[in-house]
Parts: C-alpha cells; sequence; structure tokens
C-alpha cells in the first residue's frame, strides 16, 4: 500500500505515518470484548485524572500539533484525548463494532491515534497532502465538512479518506459488510517510528483479536 507524504507537509511537519492491510475479518465477534475494555476502562480511571489529562506526554504532543494546525485543542480535542476522558467521566468506551471498538481500546491505552478502512474501498496509491481550499467531504455519521485549506487530509488515487483531527469518510467507513481493512496509525512531530510502531502492534493484536483477520502488509513511511 504504497502511500505518499506531500512535500508541503514535510517541509512544515516531521511526522510518520503507519500502514497495515488485514484479510478476511470477522463480522462478529472472535471473543467477547466485554471484560477486555472494562478490564482497561478500571486500569485508566486508576492511574489518570481529568484535571491532569493536558499534562500526559502524548496528549501534550498532539494539543500543540493541533495548535501549530489553527486547531484549538480545547474545542475540538484529539480522538485519544476525548475518548479518554468519556471513561473518566463515567460513560466509557462507545460500542460500536468489534473493529472499532478494538482500535478504540488500543487508542486510550497509546493516547495515539487511528483509522480503519475498507479495504476493498481504497484505490491506491495513498497520499498525505494539505486540503484545497473549498473542498468538501462527508464525515462518518453524515457530517458535511468544507475544508479551508490548512487541514491535513489523507487520500487515496480519488478521493478523501481522513481529515485529520475531524474524522474519517463515510464512504470508506468499516461496516458489518467489511472483510480486508486498512488501519492508519498517525504520528505526529514528538513520536518516534519506534513509538508509532509498538502502538500499531497493539492496535493489531486487538483487532485480530477480536474480529479474526490476517495481517498481510505493514510498514511505516516517514
Amino acid at each position: 500500500m504504497q502511500l505518499v507524504i506531500d512535500d508541503a507537509i514535510r517541509a512544515r511537519y516531521e511526522l510518520c505515518i503507519g500502514l497495515a492491510a488485514i484479510v478476511d475479518v470477522r463480522p462478529v465477534a472472535k471473543e467477547p470484548l466485554e471484560p477486555e475494555i472494562s478490564a482497561v476502562e478500571a486500569t485508566l480511571r486508576a492511574r489518570y485524572e481529568l484535571s491532569t489529562l493536558k499534562d500526559i506526554r502524548v496528549l501534550r504532543l498532539q494539543r500543540d500539533f493541533f495548535w501549530h494546525m489553527g486547531i484549538d485543542p480545547t474545542k475540538v480535542r484529539p480522538a485519544s484525548e476525548a475518548l479518554l476522558r468519556r471513561i473518566l467521566m463515567g460513560r466509557g468506551l462507545p460500542r460500536i463494532s468489534p473493529i472499532v471498538d478494538a482500535y478504540n481500546l488500543a487508542s486510550v491505552q497509546t493516547l495515539l491515534t487511528f483509522s480503519v478502512f475498507d479495504l476493498k474501498r481504497i484505490v491506491p496509491p495513498l497520499l498525505l497532502r494539505f486540503a484545497h481550499a473549498g473542498e468538501t467531504v462527508h464525515l462518518i455519521g453524515g457530517r458535511l465538512k468544507r475544508l479551508k485549506g490548512k487541514e491535513m487530509v489523507l487520500c487515496d488515487s480519488g478521493k478523501i479518506l481522513c481529515v485529520y483531527v475531524h474524522g474519517d469518510t463515510e464512504h470508506t467507513k468499516v461496516t458489518a459488510a467489511t472483510k480486508d481493512l486498512l488501519l492508519v496509525a498517525y504520528g505526529i512531530p514528538g513520536i518516534s517510528k519506534s513509538e508509532l510502531g509498538h502502538g500499531m502492534e497493539i492496535a493489531l493484536d486487538y483487532i485480530t483479536r477480536f474480529a479474526g483477520g490476517k495481517i498481510v502488509e505493514k510498514e511505516i513511511v516517514f
């Protein structure tokens, strides 16, 4: 799965992106997720407090990155921070599907941001670039987003897959019919290749443990 990071992004940010393809996943859970979710939530409640989340290294790096992109992280929070806040406020992780629940578990444990796409709906190669002012995308949940031109977007050869910070698009989301997946792990300035790779392994372990499948490709682009 070839990925090109546009020169304009390379000139501004030093980052890496992790990619992994998983085939033959199952639409229903391979084993129950609830015991693992409950255990992880209990661990995180004991480890963190709402009042000090902003001081956690990885979240601090993500917040700083948001500010550099012109986004206020107190209004639009990093995905991992938003999930962790849900847990600490007693609401717990959302239950969506075995695949999504698995990488959400990895996100709150590693505090990294992940996307998972339906691989069969993607037409390589991939490109990470800045948005064009006026581009519009339909994000998951039916949200129409008009882009200003400063956002980072992940695209395939014909469409936007993800608007970094704002979410993934409707067209390539994981559904009950999804058989093959593309996992994307987003590195940011300050996150090393090895740290991102470790986070990917946690996400892949959860996905294959709870949704089955076989990992057929894995790489980190930097």
